[in-house]
Protein backbone atom coordinates (compact mmCIF):
# COMPACT_ATOMS: atom_id res chain seq x y z
CA UNK A 1 0.00 0.00 0.00
CA UNK A 2 1.31 3.43 -0.95
CA UNK A 3 2.13 5.93 1.78
CA UNK A 4 0.02 9.05 1.84
CA UNK A 5 1.57 12.39 0.93
CA UNK A 6 0.28 15.92 1.50
CA UNK A 7 1.37 19.00 -0.39
CA UNK A 8 1.76 22.25 1.56
CA UNK A 9 1.62 25.39 -0.57
CA UNK A 10 2.26 28.84 0.87
CA UNK A 11 2.32 32.13 -0.99
CA UNK A 12 2.64 35.49 0.70
CA UNK A 13 0.39 37.46 -1.69
CA UNK A 14 -2.35 37.00 -4.26
CA UNK A 15 0.03 38.39 -6.87
CA UNK A 16 2.15 35.29 -6.48
CA UNK A 17 -0.99 33.17 -6.79
CA UNK A 18 -1.87 34.92 -10.06
CA UNK A 19 1.65 34.18 -11.27
CA UNK A 20 3.38 30.83 -11.39
CA UNK A 21 3.97 30.04 -7.71
CA UNK A 22 0.96 27.82 -7.03
CA UNK A 23 1.23 25.85 -10.28
CA UNK A 24 4.98 25.37 -9.80
CA UNK A 25 4.69 24.10 -6.23
CA UNK A 26 1.77 21.78 -7.00
CA UNK A 27 3.31 20.25 -10.11
CA UNK A 28 6.61 19.66 -8.30
CA UNK A 29 4.71 17.88 -5.48
CA UNK A 30 2.88 15.64 -7.95
CA UNK A 31 6.11 14.77 -9.76
CA UNK A 32 7.85 13.84 -6.50
CA UNK A 33 4.95 11.70 -5.31
CA UNK A 34 4.76 9.82 -8.62
CA UNK A 35 8.52 9.25 -8.76
CA UNK A 36 8.64 7.91 -5.20
CA UNK A 37 5.50 5.75 -5.18
CA UNK A 38 3.46 8.02 -2.92
CA UNK A 39 -0.29 8.63 -3.04
CA UNK A 40 -0.75 12.41 -3.15
CA UNK A 41 -3.95 13.71 -1.53
CA UNK A 42 -5.36 15.44 -4.62
CA UNK A 43 -7.97 18.12 -3.91
CA UNK A 44 -6.89 18.29 -0.29
CA UNK A 45 -3.82 20.46 -0.74
CA UNK A 46 -2.81 22.50 2.28
CA UNK A 47 -2.80 26.11 1.13
CA UNK A 48 -1.95 29.28 3.05
CA UNK A 49 -2.46 32.18 0.66
CA UNK A 50 -1.37 35.57 1.96
CA UNK A 51 -0.75 34.19 5.46
CA UNK A 52 2.50 35.16 7.11
CA UNK A 53 5.10 32.54 8.08
CA UNK A 54 7.31 35.34 9.46
CA UNK A 55 4.88 35.96 12.32
CA UNK A 56 3.73 32.32 12.61
CA UNK A 57 0.17 33.04 11.45
CA UNK A 58 0.20 29.93 9.24
CA UNK A 59 0.69 27.78 12.36
CA UNK A 60 -1.75 29.65 14.63
CA UNK A 61 -4.63 30.13 12.20
CA UNK A 62 -3.68 28.71 8.82
CA UNK A 63 -3.83 25.37 6.99
CA UNK A 64 -0.47 24.26 8.44
CA UNK A 65 -1.83 24.60 11.96
CA UNK A 66 -4.86 22.48 11.03
CA UNK A 67 -2.53 19.85 9.54
CA UNK A 68 -0.56 19.69 12.81
CA UNK A 69 -3.83 19.25 14.69
CA UNK A 70 -4.78 16.42 12.31
CA UNK A 71 -1.44 14.74 13.14
CA UNK A 72 -2.12 15.01 16.87
CA UNK A 73 -5.66 13.65 16.50
CA UNK A 74 -4.49 10.68 14.42
CA UNK A 75 -6.30 11.69 11.22
CA UNK A 76 -2.90 11.90 9.51
CA UNK A 77 -1.10 8.59 10.11
CA UNK A 78 2.57 8.20 11.08
CA UNK A 79 4.69 7.39 8.04
CA UNK A 80 2.88 9.94 5.88
CA UNK A 81 4.80 12.58 3.92
CA UNK A 82 4.55 16.36 3.98
CA UNK A 83 5.92 17.88 0.78
CA UNK A 84 7.03 21.53 0.74
CA UNK A 85 9.03 23.55 -1.77
CA UNK A 86 11.57 24.51 0.91
CA UNK A 87 11.80 24.87 4.66
CA UNK A 88 11.17 28.61 4.43
CA UNK A 89 7.64 27.81 3.25
CA UNK A 90 6.99 26.26 6.67
CA UNK A 91 8.36 29.06 8.80
CA UNK A 92 10.25 32.34 8.68
CA UNK A 93 10.08 32.91 12.42
CA UNK A 94 13.11 33.24 14.69
CA UNK A 95 15.26 30.15 14.51
CA UNK A 96 14.20 28.57 17.83
CA UNK A 97 10.49 28.79 16.97
CA UNK A 98 11.14 27.53 13.44
CA UNK A 99 13.28 24.65 14.73
CA UNK A 100 10.57 23.71 17.22
CA UNK A 101 8.02 23.48 14.38
CA UNK A 102 10.40 21.38 12.28
CA UNK A 103 11.06 18.93 15.13
CA UNK A 104 7.36 18.67 16.07
CA UNK A 105 6.61 17.41 12.54
CA UNK A 106 9.37 14.79 12.24
CA UNK A 107 8.99 13.64 15.86
CA UNK A 108 5.30 12.97 15.18
CA UNK A 109 6.25 10.30 12.63
CA UNK A 110 5.84 12.47 9.52
CA UNK A 111 8.49 12.45 6.77
CA UNK A 112 9.29 15.99 5.62
CA UNK A 113 10.30 16.52 1.98
CA UNK A 114 11.88 19.72 0.62
CA UNK A 115 11.73 19.84 -3.18
CA UNK A 116 14.38 22.51 -3.91
CA UNK A 117 17.19 20.26 -2.65
CA UNK A 118 15.35 16.89 -2.89
CA UNK A 119 16.03 16.41 0.82
CA UNK A 120 13.99 13.96 2.91
CA UNK A 121 13.98 14.44 6.68
CA UNK A 122 12.94 10.97 7.80
CA UNK A 123 10.66 10.61 10.78
CA UNK A 124 12.75 9.69 13.82
CA UNK A 125 15.98 9.52 11.81
CA UNK A 126 17.11 13.17 11.66
CA UNK A 127 20.86 13.29 12.35
CA UNK A 128 23.14 16.12 13.46
CA UNK A 129 23.96 17.19 9.90
CA UNK A 130 20.23 17.44 9.08
CA UNK A 131 19.63 19.55 12.17
CA UNK A 132 22.50 21.89 11.35
CA UNK A 133 21.33 22.23 7.73
CA UNK A 134 17.74 22.97 8.78
CA UNK A 135 18.96 25.58 11.28
CA UNK A 136 21.04 27.34 8.64
CA UNK A 137 18.18 27.40 6.11
CA UNK A 138 15.56 28.64 8.57
CA UNK A 139 17.91 31.21 10.13
CA UNK A 140 18.63 32.63 6.67
CA UNK A 141 14.89 32.70 5.87
CA UNK A 142 14.15 34.63 9.07
CA UNK A 143 16.91 37.17 8.37
CA UNK A 144 15.60 37.72 4.84
CA UNK A 145 12.06 38.31 6.11
CA UNK A 146 13.25 40.52 8.96
CA UNK A 147 15.27 42.66 6.54
CA UNK A 148 12.30 42.88 4.20
CA UNK A 149 10.03 43.83 7.10
CA UNK A 150 12.41 46.60 8.20
CA UNK A 151 12.61 47.96 4.67
CA UNK A 152 8.83 47.95 4.25
CA UNK A 153 8.37 49.60 7.67
CA UNK A 154 10.91 52.28 6.75
CA UNK A 155 9.20 52.88 3.42
CA UNK A 156 5.79 53.27 5.07
CA UNK A 157 7.28 55.52 7.75
CA UNK A 158 8.63 57.74 4.98
CA UNK A 159 5.22 57.71 3.28
CA UNK A 160 3.52 58.73 6.55
CA UNK A 161 6.03 61.56 6.96
CA UNK A 162 5.39 62.70 3.40
CA UNK A 163 1.64 62.51 3.98
CA UNK A 164 1.87 64.72 7.09
CA UNK A 165 4.39 67.17 5.65
CA UNK A 166 3.21 67.78 2.09
CA UNK A 167 -0.12 65.87 2.00
CA UNK A 168 1.35 63.49 -0.58
CA UNK A 169 -0.84 60.39 -1.17
CA UNK A 170 0.70 57.30 0.37
CA UNK A 171 -1.18 54.88 -1.84
CA UNK A 172 -3.86 54.62 -4.50
CA UNK A 173 -6.28 53.36 -1.86
CA UNK A 174 -8.72 55.96 -0.57
CA UNK A 175 -12.32 56.18 0.72
CA UNK A 176 -14.94 54.92 -1.73
CA UNK A 177 -16.26 58.42 -2.49
CA UNK A 178 -12.83 59.59 -3.73
CA UNK A 179 -10.32 58.61 -6.41
CA UNK A 180 -6.63 59.26 -6.99
CA UNK A 181 -5.86 62.04 -9.44
CA UNK A 182 -4.12 60.92 -12.66
CA UNK A 183 -0.91 62.74 -11.67
CA UNK A 184 -1.07 61.11 -8.17
CA UNK A 185 -0.85 64.55 -6.53
CA UNK A 186 -4.00 64.10 -4.47
CA UNK A 187 -7.57 62.80 -4.44
CA UNK A 188 -10.73 64.10 -6.06
CA UNK A 189 -14.43 63.63 -5.25
CA UNK A 190 -16.75 61.27 -7.10
CA UNK A 191 -19.78 63.63 -7.21
CA UNK A 192 -22.58 61.04 -7.20
CA UNK A 193 -21.09 59.18 -4.25
CA UNK A 194 -20.33 62.35 -2.29
CA UNK A 195 -23.99 63.36 -2.63
CA UNK A 196 -25.06 59.98 -1.21
CA UNK A 197 -22.66 60.37 1.74
CA UNK A 198 -24.01 63.84 2.53
CA UNK A 199 -27.59 62.59 2.43
CA UNK A 200 -26.69 59.74 4.82
CA UNK A 201 -25.20 62.22 7.31
CA UNK A 202 -28.12 64.66 6.99
CA UNK A 203 -30.72 61.93 7.50
CA UNK A 204 -28.88 60.53 10.52
CA UNK A 205 -28.53 63.99 12.09
CA UNK A 206 -32.28 64.49 11.67
CA UNK A 207 -33.04 61.29 13.56
CA UNK A 208 -33.56 58.79 10.74
CA UNK A 209 -32.16 55.37 11.63
CA UNK A 210 -29.71 53.29 9.61
CA UNK A 211 -32.30 50.61 8.89
CA UNK A 212 -34.59 53.20 7.30
CA UNK A 213 -31.74 54.85 5.37
CA UNK A 214 -30.55 51.50 4.02
CA UNK A 215 -34.12 50.52 3.06
CA UNK A 216 -34.65 53.75 1.14
CA UNK A 217 -31.33 53.48 -0.70
CA UNK A 218 -32.19 49.92 -1.70
CA UNK A 219 -35.78 50.81 -2.60
CA UNK A 220 -34.62 53.59 -4.95
CA UNK A 221 -31.92 51.34 -6.48
CA UNK A 222 -29.02 53.56 -5.43
CA UNK A 223 -25.83 51.78 -6.49
CA UNK A 224 -23.48 50.66 -3.70
CA UNK A 225 -19.80 51.58 -3.70
CA UNK A 226 -18.60 48.02 -4.28
CA UNK A 227 -19.77 44.49 -4.98
CA UNK A 228 -22.18 44.38 -2.03
CA UNK A 229 -25.70 43.09 -2.71
CA UNK A 230 -27.40 46.26 -1.50
CA UNK A 231 -26.96 48.70 1.37
CA UNK A 232 -26.55 47.36 4.90
CA UNK A 233 -26.71 49.03 8.31
CA UNK A 234 -23.17 47.85 9.14
CA UNK A 235 -21.71 49.66 6.12
CA UNK A 236 -23.65 52.84 6.93
CA UNK A 237 -22.25 52.68 10.48
CA UNK A 238 -18.71 52.54 9.07
CA UNK A 239 -19.38 55.55 6.84
CA UNK A 240 -20.79 57.59 9.74
CA UNK A 241 -17.75 56.79 11.91
CA UNK A 242 -15.18 57.50 9.19
CA UNK A 243 -13.43 60.81 9.89
CA UNK A 244 -12.06 60.79 6.35
CA UNK A 245 -15.22 62.76 5.45
CA UNK A 246 -13.64 65.59 7.49
CA UNK A 247 -10.46 65.28 5.41
CA UNK A 248 -8.56 63.36 8.11
CA UNK A 249 -6.18 60.48 7.50
CA UNK A 250 -5.20 58.32 10.48
CA UNK A 251 -1.91 56.43 9.96
CA UNK A 252 -1.77 52.90 11.39
CA UNK A 253 0.89 50.34 12.22
CA UNK A 254 0.79 46.63 13.06
CA UNK A 255 1.27 45.88 16.76
CA UNK A 256 1.08 42.28 17.96
CA UNK A 257 -0.67 41.37 14.73
CA UNK A 258 -3.31 44.08 15.16
CA UNK A 259 -3.74 47.28 13.18
CA UNK A 260 -3.62 50.20 15.64
CA UNK A 261 -3.52 54.00 15.17
CA UNK A 262 -0.04 55.51 15.02
CA UNK A 263 0.47 59.20 15.76
CA UNK A 264 -1.95 62.05 15.28
CA UNK A 265 -4.41 62.20 12.35
CA UNK A 266 -3.22 64.11 9.28
CA UNK A 267 -5.59 67.02 8.62
CA UNK A 268 -6.62 68.07 5.07
CA UNK A 269 -5.21 64.87 3.57
CA UNK A 270 -8.49 64.10 1.78
CA UNK A 271 -11.04 66.55 0.34
CA UNK A 272 -13.48 67.67 3.07
CA UNK A 273 -17.02 66.61 2.13
CA UNK A 274 -18.82 66.97 5.51
CA UNK A 275 -18.45 69.93 7.89
CA UNK A 276 -17.71 69.24 11.56
CA UNK A 277 -21.11 70.45 12.81
CA UNK A 278 -23.01 67.98 10.62
CA UNK A 279 -20.54 65.19 11.44
CA UNK A 280 -21.06 65.56 15.19
CA UNK A 281 -24.82 66.02 14.89
CA UNK A 282 -24.89 62.71 13.02
CA UNK A 283 -22.82 61.05 15.78
CA UNK A 284 -25.32 62.29 18.35
CA UNK A 285 -28.27 61.13 16.25
CA UNK A 286 -26.73 57.67 15.89
CA UNK A 287 -25.88 57.41 19.59
CA UNK A 288 -29.36 58.50 20.65
CA UNK A 289 -30.99 55.83 18.53
CA UNK A 290 -28.59 53.20 19.93
CA UNK A 291 -29.40 54.28 23.50
CA UNK A 292 -33.06 55.18 23.19
CA UNK A 293 -34.45 54.38 19.78
CA UNK A 294 -33.22 50.99 18.68
CA UNK A 295 -35.54 49.20 16.29
CA UNK A 296 -37.68 49.94 13.29
CA UNK A 297 -39.89 52.99 13.43
CA UNK A 298 -42.65 52.06 11.02
CA UNK A 299 -43.86 54.06 8.07
CA UNK A 300 -44.36 57.30 10.03
CA UNK A 301 -41.83 57.11 12.93
CA UNK A 302 -44.56 55.79 15.19
CA UNK A 303 -43.13 56.53 18.66
CA UNK A 304 -41.53 59.97 19.13
CA UNK A 305 -40.55 59.19 22.74
CA UNK A 306 -38.64 55.92 22.35
CA UNK A 307 -36.31 55.46 25.33
CA UNK A 308 -37.38 58.69 27.09
CA UNK A 309 -40.41 57.58 29.11
CA UNK A 310 -40.41 56.28 32.71
CA UNK A 311 -43.25 55.27 35.02
CA UNK A 312 -43.63 57.79 37.85
CA UNK A 313 -44.82 55.04 40.20
CA UNK A 314 -42.19 52.32 39.81
CA UNK A 315 -39.52 53.94 37.57
CA UNK A 316 -39.83 51.17 34.97
CA UNK A 317 -39.60 52.00 31.29
CA UNK A 318 -42.87 53.01 29.64
CA UNK A 319 -43.22 51.08 26.39
CA UNK A 320 -45.07 51.59 23.12
CA UNK A 321 -47.67 48.89 22.51
CA UNK A 322 -49.64 48.21 19.33
CA UNK A 323 -52.80 46.21 20.04
CA UNK A 324 -53.79 46.01 16.39
CA UNK A 325 -57.18 46.85 14.93
CA UNK A 326 -60.61 46.20 16.36
CA UNK A 327 -62.74 47.65 19.13
CA UNK A 328 -59.96 47.33 21.74
CA UNK A 329 -57.15 47.94 19.29
CA UNK A 330 -54.91 50.94 18.79
CA UNK A 331 -51.55 52.08 20.12
CA UNK A 332 -50.86 52.72 23.80
CA UNK A 333 -48.17 53.57 26.32
CA UNK A 334 -47.85 50.98 29.08
CA UNK A 335 -45.49 50.67 32.05
CA UNK A 336 -43.23 47.64 31.65
CA UNK A 337 -43.62 46.84 35.34
CA UNK A 338 -47.42 46.88 35.12
CA UNK A 339 -47.36 44.84 31.91
CA UNK A 340 -45.26 42.18 33.62
CA UNK A 341 -47.52 42.20 36.73
CA UNK A 342 -44.81 43.71 38.96
CA UNK A 343 -47.31 45.35 41.38
CA UNK A 344 -47.32 48.70 39.60
CA UNK A 345 -50.80 50.34 39.50
CA UNK A 346 -50.20 52.13 36.18
CA UNK A 347 -52.72 51.73 33.36
CA UNK A 348 -52.48 52.24 29.61
CA UNK A 349 -52.52 55.73 28.08
CA UNK A 350 -53.64 55.96 24.46
CA UNK A 351 -50.54 56.97 22.52
CA UNK A 352 -52.17 59.52 20.20
CA UNK A 353 -53.73 61.32 23.19
CA UNK A 354 -50.40 61.45 25.03
CA UNK A 355 -48.54 62.69 21.94
CA UNK A 356 -51.19 65.35 21.24
CA UNK A 357 -50.97 66.71 24.81
CA UNK A 358 -47.19 66.68 24.75
CA UNK A 359 -46.93 68.51 21.42
CA UNK A 360 -49.58 71.04 22.44
CA UNK A 361 -48.36 71.99 25.92
CA UNK A 362 -44.60 71.37 26.24
CA UNK A 363 -43.57 74.81 25.01
CA UNK A 364 -39.81 74.19 25.39
CA UNK A 365 -40.03 71.92 22.34
CA UNK A 366 -40.29 74.28 19.39
CA UNK A 367 -42.72 72.10 17.44
CA UNK A 368 -44.27 74.96 15.45
CA UNK A 369 -40.91 76.05 14.06
CA UNK A 370 -40.25 72.51 12.82
CA UNK A 371 -43.71 72.18 11.28
CA UNK A 372 -44.57 75.73 10.21
CA UNK A 373 -41.12 77.31 9.87
CA UNK A 374 -41.91 80.33 12.01
CA UNK A 375 -39.70 83.40 12.04
CA UNK A 376 -37.65 82.39 15.09
CA UNK A 377 -36.81 78.96 13.65
CA UNK A 378 -33.46 80.10 12.25
CA UNK A 379 -32.16 81.43 15.56
CA UNK A 380 -33.34 78.50 17.68
CA UNK A 381 -32.49 76.02 14.93
CA UNK A 382 -28.91 77.31 14.86
CA UNK A 383 -28.59 76.79 18.62
CA UNK A 384 -30.16 73.33 18.37
CA UNK A 385 -27.66 72.36 15.67
CA UNK A 386 -24.80 73.73 17.77
CA UNK A 387 -26.00 71.75 20.79
CA UNK A 388 -26.32 68.57 18.74
CA UNK A 389 -22.84 69.08 17.28
CA UNK A 390 -21.29 69.78 20.68
CA UNK A 391 -22.96 66.75 22.27
CA UNK A 392 -21.89 64.62 19.30
CA UNK A 393 -18.28 65.74 19.61
CA UNK A 394 -18.39 65.08 23.35
CA UNK A 395 -19.45 61.49 22.61
CA UNK A 396 -16.58 61.15 20.13
CA UNK A 397 -14.07 62.54 22.65
CA UNK A 398 -15.26 60.04 25.29
CA UNK A 399 -14.90 57.24 22.74
CA UNK A 400 -11.39 58.40 21.80
CA UNK A 401 -10.41 58.47 25.47
CA UNK A 402 -11.54 54.84 25.85
CA UNK A 403 -9.54 53.83 22.76
CA UNK A 404 -6.49 55.72 24.04
CA UNK A 405 -6.66 53.87 27.36
CA UNK A 406 -6.85 50.63 25.35
CA UNK A 407 -3.53 51.48 23.66
CA UNK A 408 -1.78 50.90 26.99
CA UNK A 409 -3.00 47.30 26.98
CA UNK A 410 -1.41 46.82 23.53
CA UNK A 411 1.95 48.23 24.53
CA UNK A 412 1.45 51.84 23.48
CA UNK A 413 4.08 54.36 24.62
CA UNK A 414 3.13 55.72 28.05
CA UNK A 415 4.34 59.23 27.27
CA UNK A 416 2.31 59.39 24.06
CA UNK A 417 -0.84 57.97 25.72
CA UNK A 418 -0.55 60.39 28.68
CA UNK A 419 -0.15 63.39 26.40
CA UNK A 420 -3.08 62.29 24.26
CA UNK A 421 -5.33 61.78 27.30
CA UNK A 422 -4.39 65.25 28.54
CA UNK A 423 -5.43 66.80 25.22
CA UNK A 424 -8.72 64.89 25.17
CA UNK A 425 -9.56 65.74 28.79
CA UNK A 426 -8.98 69.44 28.11
CA UNK A 427 -11.25 69.28 25.07
CA UNK A 428 -13.90 67.43 27.10
CA UNK A 429 -13.98 70.22 29.71
CA UNK A 430 -14.13 72.85 26.98
CA UNK A 431 -17.05 71.09 25.28
CA UNK A 432 -18.97 70.72 28.55
CA UNK A 433 -18.62 74.45 29.20
CA UNK A 434 -19.76 75.31 25.64
CA UNK A 435 -22.79 73.04 26.05
CA UNK A 436 -23.79 74.82 29.27
CA UNK A 437 -23.39 78.27 27.70
CA UNK A 438 -25.34 77.33 24.57
CA UNK A 439 -28.14 75.73 26.62
CA UNK A 440 -28.47 78.89 28.72
CA UNK A 441 -28.54 81.04 25.59
CA UNK A 442 -31.34 78.92 24.13
CA UNK A 443 -33.34 79.14 27.36
CA UNK A 444 -32.92 82.93 27.46
CA UNK A 445 -34.27 83.24 23.91
CA UNK A 446 -37.30 81.12 24.82
CA UNK A 447 -37.88 83.18 27.97
CA UNK A 448 -37.67 86.50 26.12
CA UNK A 449 -39.69 85.52 23.10
CA UNK A 450 -43.44 86.21 23.05
CA UNK A 451 -44.09 82.79 21.61
CA UNK A 452 -47.19 82.41 19.51
CA UNK A 453 -48.77 79.05 20.26
CA UNK A 454 -51.79 79.59 18.04
CA UNK A 455 -55.46 79.08 18.76
CA UNK A 456 -56.83 75.77 19.97
CA UNK A 457 -57.98 75.05 16.44
CA UNK A 458 -54.51 75.74 15.02
CA UNK A 459 -52.97 73.44 17.60
CA UNK A 460 -55.47 70.75 16.64
CA UNK A 461 -54.53 71.19 12.97
CA UNK A 462 -50.83 70.98 13.81
CA UNK A 463 -51.28 67.75 15.78
CA UNK A 464 -53.54 66.33 13.06
CA UNK A 465 -50.80 67.01 10.51
CA UNK A 466 -48.23 65.14 12.60
CA UNK A 467 -50.62 62.23 13.13
CA UNK A 468 -51.84 62.22 9.53
CA UNK A 469 -51.49 59.73 6.65
CA UNK A 470 -48.07 58.13 6.30
CA UNK A 471 -45.59 59.32 3.67
CA UNK A 472 -41.86 60.01 3.40
CA UNK A 473 -42.25 63.70 4.29
CA UNK A 474 -44.14 62.84 7.47
CA UNK A 475 -41.50 60.27 8.45
CA UNK A 476 -38.74 62.86 8.10
CA UNK A 477 -40.76 65.51 9.95
CA UNK A 478 -41.47 63.19 12.89
CA UNK A 479 -37.83 62.04 12.87
CA UNK A 480 -36.73 65.69 13.20
CA UNK A 481 -39.07 66.21 16.16
CA UNK A 482 -37.89 62.99 17.84
CA UNK A 483 -34.29 64.10 17.37
CA UNK A 484 -35.06 67.50 18.93
CA UNK A 485 -36.70 65.79 21.91
CA UNK A 486 -33.60 63.73 22.63
CA UNK A 487 -31.31 66.77 22.33
CA UNK A 488 -33.29 68.76 24.92
CA UNK A 489 -34.96 66.22 27.23
CA UNK A 490 -33.39 64.23 30.05
CA UNK A 491 -36.52 62.15 30.69
CA UNK A 492 -40.33 62.08 30.86
CA UNK A 493 -42.15 60.58 33.85
CA UNK A 494 -45.70 59.34 33.20
CA UNK A 495 -48.45 59.12 35.81
CA UNK A 496 -51.47 57.55 34.12
CA UNK A 497 -53.52 57.44 37.35
CA UNK A 498 -52.64 60.86 38.75
CA UNK A 499 -50.88 61.58 42.04
CA UNK A 500 -53.06 59.26 44.12
CA UNK A 501 -50.91 56.08 43.78
CA UNK A 502 -47.81 57.99 44.87
CA UNK A 503 -49.63 59.37 47.95
CA UNK A 504 -50.90 55.93 48.91
CA UNK A 505 -47.39 54.48 48.62
CA UNK A 506 -46.03 57.29 50.80
CA UNK A 507 -48.77 56.65 53.41
CA UNK A 508 -47.80 52.97 53.53
CA UNK A 509 -44.15 53.88 54.12
CA UNK A 510 -45.01 56.41 56.88
CA UNK A 511 -47.34 54.10 58.81
CA UNK A 512 -44.37 52.26 60.25
CA UNK A 513 -43.29 55.41 62.11
CA UNK A 514 -46.17 55.22 64.60
CA UNK A 515 -48.08 58.07 66.36
CA UNK A 516 -45.49 60.74 65.60
CA UNK A 517 -46.63 60.69 61.98
CA UNK A 518 -50.38 60.38 62.61
CA UNK A 519 -51.28 63.96 61.60
CA UNK A 520 -49.15 63.80 58.48
CA UNK A 521 -50.71 60.48 57.48
CA UNK A 522 -54.25 61.79 58.07
CA UNK A 523 -53.55 64.81 55.87
CA UNK A 524 -52.17 62.63 53.06
CA UNK A 525 -55.17 60.26 53.28
CA UNK A 526 -57.55 63.21 52.80
CA UNK A 527 -55.45 64.54 49.89
CA UNK A 528 -55.31 61.13 48.23
CA UNK A 529 -59.10 61.00 48.02
CA UNK A 530 -59.58 64.44 46.50
CA UNK A 531 -60.88 64.17 42.92
CA UNK A 532 -58.01 66.27 41.50
CA UNK A 533 -55.44 63.70 42.66
CA UNK A 534 -56.77 61.08 40.25
CA UNK A 535 -56.12 62.93 36.97
CA UNK A 536 -53.30 61.65 34.80
CA UNK A 537 -50.20 63.75 34.17
CA UNK A 538 -46.67 63.66 32.82
CA UNK A 539 -43.54 65.55 33.91
CA UNK A 540 -40.71 66.53 31.56
CA UNK A 541 -37.19 67.13 32.85
CA UNK A 542 -34.81 68.99 30.51
CA UNK A 543 -31.04 68.81 30.31
CA UNK A 544 -30.79 72.36 31.72
CA UNK A 545 -32.50 71.20 34.96
CA UNK A 546 -35.93 72.79 34.40
CA UNK A 547 -39.11 70.71 34.77
CA UNK A 548 -42.59 71.04 33.28
CA UNK A 549 -45.54 69.08 34.66
CA UNK A 550 -48.62 68.80 32.44
CA UNK A 551 -52.13 67.73 33.55
CA UNK A 552 -54.24 67.39 30.38
CA UNK A 553 -57.99 66.88 30.38
CA UNK A 554 -59.08 63.27 30.61
CA UNK A 555 -61.69 63.75 27.88
CA UNK A 556 -59.81 66.09 25.50
CA UNK A 557 -56.01 65.73 25.11
CA UNK A 558 -55.80 69.25 23.64
CA UNK A 559 -57.41 70.89 26.66
CA UNK A 560 -55.17 71.72 29.61
CA UNK A 561 -56.33 71.33 33.23
CA UNK A 562 -53.14 72.56 34.88
CA UNK A 563 -49.40 72.80 34.37
CA UNK A 564 -46.45 73.46 36.67
CA UNK A 565 -43.12 74.88 35.51
CA UNK A 566 -40.01 74.81 37.70
CA UNK A 567 -36.80 76.61 36.72
CA UNK A 568 -33.73 77.63 38.69
CA UNK A 569 -34.25 81.32 37.97
CA UNK A 570 -38.06 81.60 38.28
CA UNK A 571 -38.88 78.90 40.82
CA UNK A 572 -42.36 77.28 40.66
CA UNK A 573 -45.10 78.65 38.42
CA UNK A 574 -48.57 77.08 38.37
CA UNK A 575 -51.15 77.87 35.70
CA UNK A 576 -54.63 76.50 35.02
CA UNK A 577 -56.50 76.08 31.76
Amino acid sequence: MKSHAYSYLRMSTDLQLKGDSRRRQLEASRAYAEANGLELAEGAELEDIGISAFKGDNVREGALGKFLEAIRSGKVKPGSYLIVESLDRLSRQQVLAAQGLFLSIVQSGINLVTLTDAKVYKAGEVDLADLIMSLVIMSRAHEESATKSRRIAAAWKNKRTQAAAVRKPMTEWCPAWLRLLPDRSGYEEIPQRVEIIRQIFNDTAEGVGMYSIASRLNKTNVATFGDSNGWHQSYLAKILANRAVLGEFQPHIRLDGKRVPHGDPVQDYYPVIIDEELFYRAQLGKAQRLNHGRGRKGAAFTNLFSGLLKCDYCDSAVLFENKGTGAKGGTYLICDGAKRKRECPSIRWRYQDFEASFLAFVEEIDIESVVNERAHQEELGKLDRELAALNGELLSVNDLMEKTYALLAHGGAVAFVSAKLGELDARKKELSEQINVTSQERQEILSRAQRYRGSKEEIRQLVAKLQGPNDDDLFKLRAQIASQLKVLIDGVWVGSLGVKPRLLAAIERLQGDGPRRAKEIAHMVRAAHLPDQSHRYFAVRFHDGSVRGVYPSDSDPLRLRQQIVATESLGFQVSDS
